[in-house]
């Protein structure tokens, strides 16, 4: 009799814990009813890097679809929406040659980000600076362009910025 009191109590046990847990999520910064976001084209009102506005959108909409947690949205439809904007560029000299000409660049940017849930009108998160940054070299077999240093600067925050939305971090 013992046994089955022990038996009955472990299943008792386990299916309270099953039923007390809701559902994991792997997103726990998105709720689950947002399936969908909006992506406008980032606004680049300070900055005078022609076109940064489309690759740093292109790169997060490009981001978010190879994700796939995510669709990609028009406002119309989407459940959430992410507006960013691009607050300051900055490329700067970090190393030169026995000429004194630059070897090496540092581009940084600095965005205000704001995911907003579309359904209950209410901001998810919001960044005022969110920082990104990468180095290049100008020449030397590693050299690059401004152009090819930003693509990549634009994938980096790319990144943060779909991990901040659905990881929180």
């Amino acid at each position: 009799m013992r046994k089955a009191n022990v038996a009955a109590l472990v299943i008792a046990v386990t299916a309270a814990a099953v039923i007390s847990c809701g559902p994991y999520t792997f997103n726990p910064n998105v709720p689950g009813y947002i399936k969908s976001v909006a992506i406008p084209l980032f606004k680049n009102p300070r900055t005078f890097k022609y076109g940064a506005e489309r690759v740093l959108t292109d790169a997060v909409i490009d981001e978010f679809v190879a994700d796939g947690t995510l669709d990609v949205a028009g406002e119309d439809v989407a459940d959430s929406k992410l507006r960013v904007e691009i607050v300051n560029y900055k490329k700067e000299a970090l190393s030169y040659d026995v000429q004194e000409v630059v070897k090496e660049y540092n581009l940084a940017i600095v965005v205000s980000a704001t995911f907003t849930d579309l359904i209950n009108n209410q901001v998810l998160w919001q960044e005022p600076s969110m920082y990104e940054s990468v180095p290049y070299y100008a020449i030397g077999p590693k050299a690059e362009t401004e152009d090819e240093a930003f693509d990549r600067l634009a994938e980096e925050l790319a990144r943060k910025i779909v991990n901040r939305t659905l990881q929180g971090w």
